[in-house]
Parts: C-alpha cells; sequence; structure tokens
C-alpha cells in the first residue's frame, strides 16, 4: 500500500510541474494554434494543431483524450514543429460512433486529419494505444509516415501484464470512475466508451511478425522497466520492426509524463536524427 502511495505521489507531482509548465508556455507562447474536425466512419473527430513547420503528428492513449501530451506540446512546437492532435474517436471532443472500436479505424482517422490539412507525410508519436494505432498507420499507409516513436505499445494483447489483461475484463469503479469520467471527457458516456475500448484491448491489436516487418519506417520503441507492456514484448516488437529500435526508460506506463525530459530529449533526437545512441 505504501508503494502505491508513494507512486501516486510521484505520477501527481510530475503533472502538476509539467502542467504548470504547459499553461506557462500557453500562455506566453506566440504559436499559432488551428482547430478542426473531420467526418470519418460515421463519426466527427477533433483534432487541435500547434505551430508550423514539418508535422508531428502526436496520438494518445486510450481513455485519455489530446491534453496528454501536455509535456511534449512545448517542447516540440518551439522547437520550429507543427504539432497536430487529435482526440480519438469516443475521447475529448471527438464522437464515439456506431462502430466498434479497432486501431485500423483510429489510424484512418488520423489519416483523415492528415489529408484535411495537407499534410503528405508526418513524424508520428504515439503513446499506449497510440502508439498502437501509429503501428496500423505505418502498416496500411506506410506513403504517409516518416518516422514513428511508439511509447509503452503492443503489437497484441499477450504483450499486456496478466494483471492488466485481467483489468480489462471490467468496467472502472469508484474514484477511478470518476477521474475518467472527467478525464477522458465521455462524462455519461464513459460506461459504453469503456466497454468498446476494453473489447478492443482483450483481442487488439493483433500483428504478426511479418506485419511488423512490413513497416519500414524508422521507429524507435520506448517501454517502462515497470510498464504494463513487458520488456520482452517491447523487445521483440523492436527487434521484428524492419527499422526498430528499443529504449528502456525507468519507470512505469506513464513516461511521457514522469520522465519527460528524457523522453522529450529521445524523441527530438531520434526524429531529428533517426538514430539514437545507446539504443538496441
Amino acid at each position: 500500500m505504501i508503494g502505491i502511495v508513494a507512486v501516486g505521489l510521484i505520477y501527481w507531482r510530475a503533472i502538476s510541474v509539467n502542467v504548470a509548465r504547459y499553461l506557462v508556455w500557453r500562455l506566453t507562447s506566440n504559436a499559432t494554434i488551428a482547430s478542426g474536425q473531420v467526418r470519418n466512419a460515421d463519426a466527427d473527430i477533433h483534432y487541435v494543431g500547434y505551430g508550423s513547420g514539418s508535422a508531428v503528428l502526436l496520438l494518445h492513449g486510450g481513455l485519455s483524450n489530446r491534453l496528454s501530451w501536455f509535456s511534449q506540446v512545448p517542447e516540440l512546437v518551439d522547437a520550429g514543429r507543427r504539432v497536430i492532435l487529435p482526440d480519438t474517436r469516443g475521447h475529448g471532443d471527438s464522437d464515439l460512433g456506431g462502430n466498434e472500436l479497432s486501431y485500423r479505424l483510429m489510424a484512418a482517422d488520423a489519416v483523415k486529419i492528415l489529408d484535411r490539412l495537407s499534410i503528405r507525410r508526418a513524424d508520428v508519436v504515439g503513446w499506449s494505444d497510440g502508439g498502437n494505432t501509429a503501428l496500423l498507420l505505418a502498416r496500411y499507409w506506410p506513403e504517409r509516415v516518416r518516422r514513428m516513436v511508439v511509447i509503452s505499445a503492443n503489437f497484441n494483447p499477450q504483450g499486456l501484464t496478466p494483471e492488466v489483461q485481467k483489468e480489462n475484463t471490467g468496467p472502472s469503479r469508484g474514484i477511478e470512475r470518476w477521474w475518467k469520467r472527467w478525464w477522458t471527457g465521455a462524462g455519461d458516456r464513459l460506461h459504453e466508451l469503456e466497454a468498446r475500448v476494453k473489447r478492443m484491448w482483450r483481442t487488439r491489436p493483433n500483428l504478426q511478425a511479418a506485419d511488423l516487418a512490413d513497416i519500414a519506417a524508422p521507429t524507435l520503441v520506448i517501454v517502462g522497466d515497470a510498464d504494463v507492456v513487458s520488456t520482452a514484448h517491447a523487445r521483440l516488437m523492436a527487434k521484428w520492426l524492419a527499422n526498430g529500435s528499443l529504449a528502456v526508460i525507468a519507470g512505469g506506463h506513464f513516461t511521457p509524463v514522469t520522465q519527460a525530459r528524457r523522453v522529450n530529449e529521445w524523441i527530438a533526437r531520434f526524429l531529428g536524427e533517426g538514430t539514437l545512441e545507446g539504443s538496441s
């Protein structure tokens, strides 16, 4: 119990510090801001864009929203990148629609956004579910992806720890449910959103070694040493990808927040140069 409390305090401290930095940046930055929505498969998908320059598409995790990237947006925009932040369908300001959720469907949503913004090719950074979506995007729309960073992603459900696989069988309760109602933006729709998300988690993605080998984009796989995705699974992903490399970082599933400085350095270096010294 003490360990859980300690981890929670570290996480919330990291959130508060990084949110404060983000808010100061929003108040003082002169970066251009644009927002819009696209229609795909019976849902309106919302997005926000910051800055100008070469495009970086940031794909957030499941049961979250685009603001998950508050630790990364200022760094990328100030480095001269155009940052595109979709809300995954059913999350944030995007519609859920009537279709069952799949990573390929969400990848198609992202392609629609790139089309709307006349972005032929982008770097893609995905965290958790966003990393899974990035893999499908690079697999089925390879011409749209230049380089890619996937953080805490899995290419099949067996890559998740047994504890997490068990948690994916039922709805959230108590404080966790209250938090997700707010953080996802789903409110009273959380029950349906969570049910669809967890059905997807139990069966998808289902990529094989041959699928990963077909992903040509240089890809950095980042995983925490105490992540909900096993290090062995992430190592296998990096090995099977045509141009994959692996970086293991201290921490759990939320390293873009708890280890923001290190993660941001890795993202900037890899997208800028295509290599990461010390990765394997």
